[in-house]
């Protein structure tokens, strides 16, 4: 530990700091910022500040994906698996382009539609907590120590916990009617509390067995941003203050990462507007998927390829990855 901090430069060791606070800032600003305005009785529909940062931080951060294809480090890792990086994703938008003319004649049973958004909400649930169990990686990484392998099943406790509290009611809101639910509805919130109990004792006992790592205030910030992240799913009624407090943490920290990829690139003059294009131009796209139950699945789908582009792109057990992503962010590595 005290070998990596000494060969970093000083320079480095400015931007790994920097880095660091800024991704901490953007995750706790809406985790805390929209539970307060939630108390304050502010109408969340009714306000544009929170609409843009809906839009920037959802459907844009998704569509960011998109700069990747434009990167040279990138595309060398996307090269060996043709079928999921290019193959995959000129199908599904094409399929979306067709359904954005077409989507209203094409009649799809209200059924089949249930199945797919409850699955996408597991998968979105599980992917936010994979994204913070990364982050919480890089910040061991950065002090030189490494994540316990126990530490992501003790993490997805909490996603699972925010899941049943919210998932039947985003359903309900996501298909525009109601859910058969109420009765076990109460169950469900038992059941969550209960889980994300158990989580706080199997961490407590974690961060115990491994002192010397979680006693790093870094490592010790993001354990417990990870862990509290989907708090706001058990403490706030209202369900779009309580979703979208995580899903915009998680929006903004994936656009700060991809900000810092395009950044460190070899042309960074051309690859930050690219990856501000690819923001607001696929943002913009992606908003388009609604109004019918084929466009809705069609978006749907495209945020599923964000998933599984991102699988491959951020896996530091993968060769190609790895080197790309110590290349980008060196200034964490050392």
């Amino acid at each position: 530990m005290t070998t990596a901090r000494l060969t970093m430069a000083p320079s480095d060791a400015g931007k790994r700091r920097l880095w660091f606070a800024a991704l901490l800032s953007v995750t706790l600003l809406p985790l805390i910022g929209l539970p307060l305005l939630s108390g304050a009785q502010l109408p969340f529909r009714d306000s544009f500040a929170i609409g843009l940062a809906v839009f920037i931080g959802g459907v844009g951060h998704v569509a960011s994906t998109a700069y990747f294809y434009f990167d040279g480090g990138a595309r060398t890792v996307m090269k060996p698996m043709k079928l999921r990086f290019f193959a995959l994703p000129a199908v599904v938008v094409a399929v979306a382009v067709i359904a954005l003319f077409i989507g209203a004649r094409i009649g799809i049973d209200d059924g089949i539609v249930y199945w797919i958004f409850l699955f996408h909400l597991v998968w979105l649930y599980y992917h936010y907590q994979k994204q913070n169990y990364g982050l919480l990686a890089f910040a061991a990484a950065s002090v030189g120590g490494r994540v316990p392998r126990e530490t992501v099943w003790i993490l997805l406790l909490p996603p699972l916990a925010g899941g049943l509290a919210t998932i039947p009611a985003l359903l309900a809101a996501g298909l525009e009617r109601e859910i058969p639910a109420p009765a076990w509805m109460p169950l469900l919130d038992r059941l969550a509390i209960a889980i994300y109990a158990i989580a706080a004792v199997a961490m407590i006992r974690l961060t115990w067995t491994h002192r010397a790592l979680f006693a790093q205030p870094l490592v010790a910030a993001f354990a417990a941003a990870s862990f509290a992240f989907f708090l706001p799913a058990l403490l706030i009624r209202d369900l779009d203050f309580a979703f979208w407090s995580y899903a915009l943490a998680h929006g903004f920290q994936y656009l700060l990462m991809v900000y810092i990829v395009s950044g460190r690139s070899r042309t960074p003059w051309l690859a930050l507007p690219i990856f501000v294009v690819a923001v607001a131009v696929g943002g913009w796209f992606l908003n388009r998927m609604g109004g019918n139950h084929a466009l809705f699945i069609c978006g749907i789908l495209l945020t599923w390829v964000h998933f599984v582009l991102d699988a491959r792109l951020w896996r530091m057990r993968d060769a190609g990855a790895r080197q790309f992503l110590r290349d980008r962010f060196s200034f964490i590595f050392g």
